[in-house]
């Protein structure tokens, strides 16, 4: 599992949106993207729900969330 995914997803998970997210990080929208992909391929899991309006968390990936702040502080 590759730390800098987990950073994106931390981003992405509090800005709820990838747009907002890359203006955070200084990253292209379409980066993150597949970033967020691989990290969910890598899991096994769909941490986010995408819609018209952004990203929200799903269950598995409120749970994921939890475990990446640990580990990233």
């Amino acid at each position: 599992m590759n730390i800098l995914h987990m950073k994106y997803a931390l981003e992405v998970a509090k800005a709820g949106s990838l747009s907002k997210a890359s203006e955070v990080l200084l990253i292209a929208v379409p980066n993150i993207s597949r970033s967020i992909k691989e990290l969910e391929a890598d899991i096994g899991i769909n941490i986010f729900e995408r819609t018209a309006k952004g990203m929200s968390l799903t269950p598995e990936g409120e749970e994921f969330i939890g475990y990446a702040k640990e580990i990233l502080s």
